[in-house]
């Protein structure tokens, strides 16, 4: 019996598959497009090639004559290509090219990653040293990995004289979980291998990312929330800082991405946080270069968000703009779609609502986006149950929003403290709001004022 049969969670005990069961579980994975997908088909292809290497030659036949290999591209940035040529590895026999990663300078950290992964199984395939099975494969479908697991997959690679892929084991610990069960780190700790001692040295020193954005106008930073903009070329500086770990590419995916840079060729967003499942601020993070295009549009989708949002770890300042986006953004002049984003994290308590209103405030002073879809989104999620939310929302959007010393007040500032009062009845919150107060104190008669005025009463 191999290795894998015992380690793996995600394999089959029993007999060795038929091939028709093989090529069924091949061409299911690799047909697909999802994260899902690719891992099942790098699964089902590193352990059938150890276990039965003349039925998975069988079952790629078909996928190898039907897709050439990438053979005459200069770099290979999207994951099918490594696909077509592990498939070719198998099936054509003779010397075979070695695999041609693209330039780190344009790609992602979370693309290179996986592209590093896929490039070392490549290479281990070609060389005749391939593991039996391997270590990063997720046992949760948010891409989690169960640390019993991880640990039992590395107990068998010892009793094998096997050694971890680099990428492969790095992946790996990024999945797993902040919270280990005592009897699971006791179990690391007894581990002799370099994989082991790495593994148990992460379960007891696991880097914790911190999470930061700035912002630029121009050549200049913002320095102040209310700070007047000087210039419509705005951008995000996102920052990731973590303890080194001297891993390579855990540190690479840990610090900060290019303050902005384009949709590079195969990158996929959508698997971004099976990356890191447990890590969703970081994953928020390396979102945040791809969102603002005004142009274009945003490369990156609620879809990805909500992704995200289902993932674990403590949510910061880069989940709380990205909430704030989605709820001002028309996408084809149609109204915000962020409220379901917004009412989900409310429900599993990881909405940060005062740091939304704070990104939603400094999103409608230093963009193009309108307070009329901030009304919008707001009322819609106030009917939806979630006008506690709202106003806790507002109470983080006010003081940052609101005119300050030598601003002019506009007809947005007028709409936020009507909304604001509709909202405070609704649910009836008390208390005093100094920016407010301060305004609706002010001499006059103008329709900000007067709006001013009718919040502080709905306070108190």
């Amino acid at each position: 019996m191999s290795a894998g049969r015992n380690t793996s969670t995600a394999t089959a005990a029993g007999d060795a598959p038929t091939v028709a069961e093989l090529e069924r579980a091949l061409g299911e994975a690799a047909a697909g497009e999802t994260w899902q997908d690719l891992e099942r088909w790098l699964e089902a292809f590193v352990r059938f090639r150890t276990e039965d290497l003349p039925g998975l030659r069988e079952a790629m036949r078909e996928p190898a004559v039907r897709q050439a290999p990438p053979y005459d591209k200069r770099e290979w940035p999207y994951p099918a290509q490594w696909v077509e040529a592990m498939a070719d590895l198998v099936t054509t026999p003779g010397p075979h090219p070695v695999g041609r990663l693209p330039d780190i300078s344009r790609v992602s950290a979370p693309h290179w990653l996986l592209l590093r992964r896929l490039a070392e199984i490549h290479a281990a395939v070609r060389g005749g040293t391939a593991p039996p099975y391997l270590l990063a494969t997720p046992t949760t479908g948010t891409g989690g990995l169960d640390p019993a697991a991880l640990v039992a997959r590395i107990e068998g690679y010892e009793r094998a004289g096997v050694e971890a892929l680099p990428a492969d084991l790095q992946q790996a610990l990024l999945r797993l979980p902040r919270r280990i069960p005592p009897e699971v780190a006791a179990r690391a700790g007894r581990l002799t291998s370099a994989a082991g001692v790495t593994l148990a040295g992460w379960l007891t020193g696991r880097p914790e990312p911190r999470t930061r954005i700035a912002w630029r106008h121009g050549s200049g930073v913002y320095l102040d929330d209310r700070e007047p903009s000087p210039s419509s070329e705005v951008s995000l500086v996102p920052g990731i800082r973590a303890e080194h770990t001297g891993l390579e590419l855990v540190d690479h995916l840990l610090s900060a991405p290019r303050p902005s840079r384009w949709q590079a060729d195969g990158d996929d967003p959508r698997g971004w946080p099976a990356m890191l499942p447990h890590d969703r601020e970081a994953v928020a993070v390396h979102y945040l270069p791809h969102l603002f295009c005004r142009e274009h549009g945003s490369h990156i989708e609620l879809t990805h968000v909500q992704i995200l949002s289902v993932t674990d770890g403590p949510p910061g300042e880069a989940i709380a703009l990205l909430a704030a986006y989605f709820l001002l953004n028309r996408k084809w002049n149609r109204a915000p779609s962020g409220v379901s984003l917004l009412l989900d994290l409310a429900a599993r308590g990881d909405l940060p609502t005062a740091e939304v209103g704070r990104q939603l405030a400094l999103l409608l002073r230093r963009t193009w986006l309108k307070a009329a879809a901030l009304r919008e989104s707001m009322e819609l999620a106030a009917d939806r149950g979630g006008h506690d939310h709202v106003w806790q929302i507002m109470t983080g959007l006010l003081p940052a929003y609101l005119p300050g010393p030598g601003e002019r007040a506009h007809a947005g500032h007028t709409q936020v403290l009507e909304l604001a009062a509709r909202i405070a009845h609704r649910t009836g919150a008390g208390g005093e709001l100094p920016c407010v107060a301060e305004i609706a104190g002010r001499a006059g008669e103008s329709g900000f004022l007067r709006a001013a005025r009718h919040l502080r009463a709905a306070l108190n």
